[in-house]
């Protein structure tokens, strides 16, 4: 069977990355410090009593936690991990959540933050900070509180934003939950406060069975079997960005349904890796996060990364790239196209071909922009592009 087959198979599963909904309070909701002083949603001084214990909050840079109100402007409950609230049981709508983002397997919900938005108060583009390897997801809980501004804008490629400022019902909270990679924001508070309830969600790792599902991984295994590989290795461009870490991705680390397709491998007789790897499009002006390539507009050129995206690697980029060897890069095109000596990448990557097989919800963050040739000589192909970093399936047969 084609590749092809197996491309329609993969398509034809269902990916959201966000889902919301709504929650009726049969009791008023209340909020608990870890020393035991409660405030109720209704008072009039539930907002003036979380801001009188809260403190600006952070947010992670990489592998470092930063405080700046010009990127996050959001006062933080203190105690956060030993808050507890009551009237709110995230368990009545993790069934939901499940159906959209974890169909094989069961979530928890641990409440993290409760935030309060001022006026001014913002978070700017940004991906939720990994804590554990279990992270799936964050489930954020909108209170009834009138506000103006403060949308909760998520950007998978095509945005969707989420109003709760006005009206509100005094006794109906409004949630989304999205996989932790997704880009989302808060826009800026122009009146009152928005304040949320902020929950991670973990995979429990026990089995879900959803029957929708089920049927159409019979049909990725079907294609699965009739596929006959050659010596190089396949290459299935990842959906989720796999959780961030200092050690090399596993199939452990994916989450959604990369995980569910790397599994229907492994149980056809294919060893399954997650291979961290780099692409480069030509560039239009702007970041095309999404590797479809009727999104991307024309070929692409990839390569896979030894060991991710090394302080080396960073460390390197510069003006003029190849992935091919140092000695196999020219810029002397005879009009100076280019300024600086291109850079060979190939120190980084692993050799040999591969085959790719590129889904319609892969994805990739960008990592640089560069001039770029896929032969090294920008005299004829060189072109102004963008540089991704992404995740991919490495199957090969065993044996």
């Amino acid at each position: 069977m084609s590749l092809e087959a197996l491309e329609l198979a993969l398509d034809a599963l269902d990916e959201p990355t966000s889902c919301e909904g709504t929650y009726r309070l049969d009791e008023p909701l209340a909020v608990m410090l870890p020393d035991g002083d409660v405030a109720a949603l209704g008072d009039p001084r539930f907002v003036d009593w979380l801001l009188a214990h809260s403190e600006l909050a952070p947010f992670g840079d990489g592998f470092v936690t930063r405080v700046d109100p010009g990127v996050r402007n959001v006062q933080r409950v203190i105690g956060r991990g030993a808050i507890t609230v009551a009237g709110f049981d995230p368990a009545a709508v993790l069934p939901a959540i499940e159906a959209a983002l974890s169909p094989s397997a069961h979530l928890s919900a641990r409440l993290t933050d409760v935030l309060v938005y001022n006026a001014g108060g913002k978070f700017v583009r940004h991906r939720d900070t990994p804590y554990t390897g279990d992270l799936v997801g964050t489930l954020v809980v909108g209170l009834p509180i009138a506000h103006t501004g403060g949308a909760f804008v998520v950007d998978d490629g095509a945005k969707r934003s989420f109003d709760w400022s006005a009206p509100v019902d005094d006794r109906t909270v409004r949630w989304v939950a999205l996989f932790s990679d997704v880009d989302h924001e808060v826009t800026e508070i122009t009146s009152g406060a928005r304040v949320t309830l902020v929950y991670a969600l973990d995979s429990t790792y026990v089995p879900r069975r959803d029957a929708a599902l089920i049927g159409k991984l019979g049909a990725v295994r079907a294609a699965i079997d009739k596929l006959e590989l050659a010596d190089a290795p396949l290459l299935i461009a990842c959906a989720r960005h796999v959780i961030t870490s200092k050690t090399p991705p596993t199939v452990g680390s994916l989450r959604g349904i990369d995980r569910e397709v790397a599994e229907q491998f492994a149980r056809a007789g294919y060893k399954v890796a997650v291979r961290p790897c780099l692409a480069a499009s030509s560039s239009n002006g702007s970041e095309r996060p999404q590797l479809a390539p009727d999104q991307w507009g024309g070929e692409i050129s990839f390569a896979r990364l030894r060991d991710g995206v090394t302080p080396a690697l960073l460390d390197s980029l510069g003006p003029v790239h190849a992935f091919v060897p140092q000695h196999r890069c020219s810029g002397d095109d005879g009009g100076g196209w280019v300024d600086a000596q291109p850079v060979s990448l190939a120190p980084h990557l692993l050799p040999g071909s591969q085959l790719w097989l590129i889904r319609a919800k892969a994805a990739a963050t960008l990592l640089h922009e560069t001039a770029f040739d896929e032969d090294g000589f920008f005299g004829n192909g060189g072109f102004e592009a963008f540089l991704y970093t992404l995740a991919a399936l490495e199957i090969t047969p065993k044996g």
